[in-house]
C-alpha cells in the first residue's frame, strides 16, 4: 500500500528528518511538495554534505526528474541563487553547466531545483574500480574547459572542482557526456583577495596556500589535479593542510625549494614558515608547521 501524502511547505522538511529520510529510498511513502505553481513528488534522497542534503524528485506539472538542494543554512540562499541566475545568463547547456531551474524556501530550509543528472565522475571511478583511459578523459578535459573559459567570461571563479562536482548527463546514451555542478563556493574574480583559502585540499593551487594573488587560474591548476586523479585513481597531492599539500608539491618537483625561496611571498608567509636549512649540507626542506 503506498501511502500519499499532501505536504504543505512548512512541514515538509521536518517531517523528513523526523522520518531519518537522508540518503535511502522512501520507500511506501510518497510526498508532493507544493510550491507555488509546481509541485515536487520526492522520490528519494541521493547525497548529502556539508551545504545539507539532495532529493531526487518529479516536476509533476511537467514530469521531469528533478535535483533538489536542501540547504542547511538560509544565510547562503540568496548568495546562491544570485550566483546562479548570473550563470543562467549563459548557454547552460552549450557550456557544460548543469541547468538551474527553479529556488524557493520550505521550512526555514532553502532549496534549489537543479536538472537530474546520472552519476558524478566519483561514482563512476567507485564503481569500474580501475582508472580512465586517456581516450575517456579527453572529451571530459574538453567539455570542463569550455564550463571554466564560459564562466570566467562573466567573472567567475569556480573554487571547487573536484570528481563529485562533475556529473555524467547520461552515461548510457551520451558516454562521458559531462556537466559542471555545485556553484555554491563559485565567487566572482573581483571579490577575492590575497590569503583566503579556497578550493580542497589536494586541489588547492600553491599560490592559494602562499598568500599570493588568486585568479581563474586556480580553477586550472584544479583541473589538472582532477585529471591526474582520473588517470591514476588516485589524489596526486594529499594532504589534511595546505602544508601537507605543498610538502607533497615540493616532492614532485613541480614547485622546487629554490623556486618557492624566490617567490614574492607577503610577509606572513615567509619561505621560513615552510623551509629551514641543515647542517652542513644546508638544504631546504618542509618545517613542521
Amino acid at each position: 500500500m503506498i501511502l500519499a501524502i499532501i505536504v504543505q511547505p512548512k512541514s515538509l522538511v521536518s517531517l523528513l528528518v523526523f522520518l531519518g529520510c537522508c540518503c535511502c529510498n522512501l520507500g511506501a511513502l510518497l510526498f508532493i511538495l507544493n510550491n507555488k505553481s509546481v509541485q515536487y513528488k520526492v522520490l528519494e534522497f541521493i547525497g548529502e554534505g556539508g551545504f545539507g542534503k539532495v532529493a531526487k524528485c518529479v516536476n509533476m506539472n511537467t514530469n521531469e526528474n528533478t535535483a533538489i538542494k536542501i540547504l542547511k543554512d538560509v544565510n547562503y540562499y540568496a548568495e546562491e541563487v544570485e550566483m546562479l541566475e548570473n550563470i543562467r545568463t549563459l548557454d547552460q547547456e552549450k557550456n557544460n553547466l548543469v541547468r538551474f531551474m527553479d529556488s524557493f524556501i520550505v521550512d526555514d530550509k532553502s532549496c534549489i531545483a537543479f536538472e537530474c543528472l546520472d552519476r558524478s565522475l566519483w561514482d563512476l571511478m567507485l564503481q569500474r574500480k580501475k582508472r580512465l583511459t586517456l581516450n575517456e578523459i579527453r572529451p571530459i578535459t574538453r567539455q570542463l574547459l569550455v564550463a571554466l573559459n564560459a564562466l570566467k567570461g562573466i567573472g567567475l571563479l569556480y573554487t571547487d572542482l573536484k570528481h563529485d562536482n562533475v556529473m555524467l548527463v547520461n552515461h548510457k546514451d551520451e558516454p562521458f557526456r559531462v556537466k559542471l555542478i555545485d556553484f555554491g563556493l563559485a565567487m566572482p574574480a573581483s571579490e577575492v583577495w590575497e590569503g583566503m583559502i579556497v578550493q580542497p585540499c589536494a586541489y588547492r593551487a600553491p599560490e592559494v596556500s602562499l598568500g599570493l594573488p588568486i585568479s581563474e587560474a586556480i580553477d586550472m591548476w584544479s583541473l589538472g589535479c582532477l585529471l591526474a586523479t582520473l588517470f591514476f585513481c588516485k589524489d596526486i597531492f594529499k594532504g589534511q593542510s595546505s602544508y601537507d599539500v605543498m610538502k607533497t608539491i615540493c616532492s614532485h618537483q613541480v614547485l622546487t625549494p629554490l623556486q618557492l625561496y624566490h617567490l614574492p611571498l607577503p610577509h606572513q608567509q615567509r619561505p621560513s614558515l615552510f623551509w629551514r636549512e641543515t647542517q652542513p649540507a644546508r638544504t631546504p626542506f618542509p618545517l613542521t608547521p
